[in-house]
């Protein structure tokens, strides 16, 4: 009878063992597909994930993650509140529900959130980040900036710290600034297709067209279907006199991606006029 108890919690341990790997492979998957941009793919791992580890914070905040960028905020924030209420102490839980306040256009439960995050990690430069981004987008550039200066202080290897500044320098102005910015951004992220979309646009301000149609050149052999960057390959065409591609590449992205429509279509309309009337 003893040897039937052991082999039976010999038993147990082995397959408990072998379901903790599985769900660790699991993750470890679903978070190489969400690098690559395999949003969906991801999704569906940190699902199985989290059929293996129900009370695991994790697994919800990076399913949440998955759902921000497969455009599904309310499933995020439900994610999200899972997590915070698996680990109250988990602060990229709060700063996930933060940013699932931000795709839901409330600005108010986002910063109260972020706050949060930051409260139980003074150093989280991403939640820094995207303090800043809504700050900057409700006029309070010298609050975003500020922002931006201390967690590049903190971190000065985040990408998206200088990207973010470079952004907002271009937008006051600064385009020296801007430029020194996002060639640290370049040099941080050389295979970050939204870097080129950024620099090439900075470039594009100071009238450096040949440079910019590089940028967006670089970003489309990153990821030819990106619409952002056809579209801004387009609007550089534009400005050089070269309107048959500035026609095709904006067609482009605008099939790839109709919500652009609203910023390009002018542009489009330019170049088309200005094609009819050589």
């Amino acid at each position: 009878m003893i040897h039937i108890v052991k082999y039976y919690l010999l038993l147990l341990f082995t397959v408990s063992v072998v379901y903790a790997q599985e769900s660790e492979i699991l993750f470890k998957t679903g978070e190489e597909y969400f690098q690559q941009g395999r949003f969906a793919d991801a999704f569906f791992s940190f699902s199985k994930y989290i059929e293996y580890n129900p009370d695991s914070s994790k697994g919800y905040i990076a399913r949440g993650n998955a759902y921000i960028f497969l455009k599904k905020p309310k499933d995020a924030l439900n994610d999200f509140k899972k997590a915070c209420e698996l680990n109250p102490e988990n602060y990229k839980a709060y700063s996930g529900l933060g940013t699932a306040y931000v795709y839901l256009q409330n600005g108010d439960e986002a910063l109260i959130n972020y706050n949060k995050a930051l409260k139980l990690n003074p150093a989280d430069v991403v939640t820094m980040n995207s303090i800043a981004v809504i700050y900057y987008g409700e006029g309070k550039v010298t609050e975003a900036l500020a922002y931006l200066n201390k967690a590049i202080d903190i971190d000065p290897g985040n990408t998206d710290s200088y990207k973010n500044r470079g952004s907002m320098r271009l937008f006051t102005g600064d385009t020296a600034g801007a430029l020194s910015d996002m060639n640290k951004a370049v040099e941080l992220g050389p295979n970050r297709v939204d870097v080129y979309n950024a620099r090439g646009a900075v470039y594009r301000e100071m009238n450096m067209f040949d440079e910019a149609i590089s940028d967006f050149k670089k970003a489309l052999e990153l990821d030819p279907f990106s619409a952002e960057a056809h579209c801004r390959i387009g609007i550089a065409y534009l400005y050089k006199g070269e309107f048959d591609l500035a026609i095709i590449n904006m067609e482009k992205g605008l099939n790839l991606d109709p919500n652009l429509k609203s910023s390009v279509e002018k542009y489009l309309e330019e170049a088309r006029n200005k094609k009819n009337n050589r």
